[in-house]
Protein backbone atom coordinates (compact mmCIF):
# COMPACT_ATOMS: atom_id res chain seq x y z
CA UNK A 1 0.00 0.00 0.00
CA UNK A 2 1.57 3.60 -1.00
CA UNK A 3 0.88 6.01 1.96
CA UNK A 4 1.16 9.83 1.52
CA UNK A 5 0.19 11.93 4.33
CA UNK A 6 -0.19 15.48 4.60
CA UNK A 7 0.11 17.35 7.77
CA UNK A 8 -1.90 20.33 7.79
CA UNK A 9 -2.00 20.95 11.46
CA UNK A 10 0.90 22.85 13.56
CA UNK A 11 0.54 22.52 16.92
CA UNK A 12 2.00 18.86 17.52
CA UNK A 13 5.06 17.29 15.66
CA UNK A 14 4.33 14.07 13.71
CA UNK A 15 7.02 11.58 12.55
CA UNK A 16 5.32 11.14 9.31
CA UNK A 17 7.69 8.75 8.26
CA UNK A 18 6.80 6.38 11.26
CA UNK A 19 3.27 7.47 10.57
CA UNK A 20 3.28 6.34 7.14
CA UNK A 21 4.92 2.56 8.41
CA UNK A 22 2.07 2.41 11.31
CA UNK A 23 -0.49 2.58 8.37
CA UNK A 24 1.89 0.00 5.92
CA UNK A 25 1.17 -2.35 9.10
CA UNK A 26 -2.34 -2.62 8.74
CA UNK A 27 -3.46 -5.26 6.18
CA UNK A 28 -5.40 -3.05 4.10
CA UNK A 29 -7.58 -3.53 0.78
CA UNK A 30 -6.31 -0.63 -0.94
CA UNK A 31 -3.85 0.09 -2.84
CA UNK A 32 -3.52 3.78 -1.98
CA UNK A 33 -3.47 5.87 1.36
CA UNK A 34 -3.99 9.76 1.57
CA UNK A 35 -3.65 11.04 5.48
CA UNK A 36 -4.61 14.16 5.89
CA UNK A 37 -3.39 15.78 9.20
CA UNK A 38 -5.68 18.65 10.26
CA UNK A 39 -6.21 20.45 13.80
CA UNK A 40 -9.79 20.91 15.48
CA UNK A 41 -11.12 23.67 13.69
CA UNK A 42 -10.53 22.58 10.48
CA UNK A 43 -11.82 19.16 11.28
CA UNK A 44 -15.03 20.62 12.63
CA UNK A 45 -15.55 22.15 8.72
CA UNK A 46 -15.11 18.85 6.90
CA UNK A 47 -17.45 17.27 9.66
CA UNK A 48 -20.14 20.02 8.99
CA UNK A 49 -19.72 19.63 5.19
CA UNK A 50 -19.49 15.62 4.64
CA UNK A 51 -21.95 14.78 7.92
CA UNK A 52 -24.02 17.70 8.69
CA UNK A 53 -22.38 17.06 12.19
CA UNK A 54 -21.60 20.24 14.11
CA UNK A 55 -18.31 19.36 16.12
CA UNK A 56 -14.61 18.50 15.73
CA UNK A 57 -14.18 14.48 16.07
CA UNK A 58 -11.53 12.31 15.62
CA UNK A 59 -11.14 10.54 11.87
CA UNK A 60 -12.86 10.62 8.77
CA UNK A 61 -12.88 7.87 6.04
CA UNK A 62 -13.29 7.97 2.39
CA UNK A 63 -13.03 5.02 0.39
CA UNK A 64 -13.10 6.10 -3.18
CA UNK A 65 -12.98 2.47 -4.62
CA UNK A 66 -10.66 1.47 -6.80
CA UNK A 67 -8.39 1.06 -4.14
CA UNK A 68 -8.26 4.87 -2.76
CA UNK A 69 -9.05 5.72 0.70
CA UNK A 70 -8.40 8.57 2.39
CA UNK A 71 -8.66 9.73 6.23
CA UNK A 72 -8.60 12.95 8.24
CA UNK A 73 -7.41 13.19 11.16
CA UNK A 74 -7.32 15.23 13.73
CA UNK A 75 -4.12 15.74 16.03
CA UNK A 76 -5.33 18.51 18.59
CA UNK A 77 -8.40 16.09 19.00
CA UNK A 78 -5.79 13.18 19.37
CA UNK A 79 -4.06 14.56 21.90
CA UNK A 80 -6.53 15.85 23.89
CA UNK A 81 -8.24 12.63 23.76
CA UNK A 82 -4.89 11.22 25.20
CA UNK A 83 -5.06 13.22 28.32
CA UNK A 84 -9.23 12.64 28.83
CA UNK A 85 -8.55 8.83 28.35
CA UNK A 86 -4.53 8.52 30.65
CA UNK A 87 -3.20 7.59 27.07
CA UNK A 88 -0.56 8.27 25.11
CA UNK A 89 -1.00 10.82 22.00
CA UNK A 90 0.85 8.40 19.65
CA UNK A 91 -1.46 5.29 20.72
CA UNK A 92 -4.47 8.06 20.72
CA UNK A 93 -3.22 8.40 17.06
CA UNK A 94 -3.05 4.92 15.84
CA UNK A 95 -6.00 4.46 17.48
CA UNK A 96 -7.47 7.06 15.10
CA UNK A 97 -5.81 4.92 11.57
CA UNK A 98 -6.97 1.82 12.70
CA UNK A 99 -10.39 2.57 13.84
CA UNK A 100 -10.86 4.92 9.70
CA UNK A 101 -9.27 1.72 8.12
CA UNK A 102 -11.72 -0.51 9.94
CA UNK A 103 -14.64 1.25 8.59
CA UNK A 104 -14.37 0.04 5.24
CA UNK A 105 -13.34 -3.27 6.08
CA UNK A 106 -16.77 -3.75 7.27
CA UNK A 107 -16.44 -2.40 10.99
CA UNK A 108 -19.14 -0.12 12.66
CA UNK A 109 -19.82 1.65 15.65
CA UNK A 110 -23.50 2.96 15.51
CA UNK A 111 -25.47 0.15 17.90
CA UNK A 112 -24.21 -1.42 20.79
CA UNK A 113 -23.01 -4.45 18.95
CA UNK A 114 -20.79 -2.73 16.64
CA UNK A 115 -19.40 -1.05 18.44
CA UNK A 116 -18.43 -3.75 20.71
CA UNK A 117 -16.98 -5.79 17.59
CA UNK A 118 -15.20 -3.00 16.32
CA UNK A 119 -13.56 -2.16 19.79
CA UNK A 120 -12.46 -5.80 19.76
CA UNK A 121 -10.54 -5.25 16.37
CA UNK A 122 -9.05 -1.92 17.41
CA UNK A 123 -7.58 -3.60 20.40
CA UNK A 124 -6.46 -6.36 18.00
CA UNK A 125 -4.49 -4.10 15.82
CA UNK A 126 -3.14 -1.79 18.33
CA UNK A 127 -1.55 -4.37 20.17
CA UNK A 128 -0.04 -5.79 17.02
CA UNK A 129 1.15 -2.25 16.21
CA UNK A 130 2.60 -1.50 19.30
CA UNK A 131 4.45 -4.63 19.75
CA UNK A 132 6.76 -2.81 16.54
CA UNK A 133 8.09 0.04 17.22
CA UNK A 134 5.56 1.97 15.09
CA UNK A 135 4.40 4.00 18.34
CA UNK A 136 7.80 5.39 19.64
CA UNK A 137 8.24 8.86 18.40
CA UNK A 138 5.46 9.31 16.76
CA UNK A 139 3.30 12.71 18.04
CA UNK A 140 5.43 15.39 19.94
Amino acid sequence: MIVEVRNRQRAHRVNVARLKKLATGFDSKFDALSIVLVNDAEMARFNIQYHRTRGATDVLTFDYGEGQAELIISVQHAVAQARRFRTTPPRELALYVVHGLLHPHGYDDRTPRQRARMRAAERRWLNRLSRSEHLIGLVK
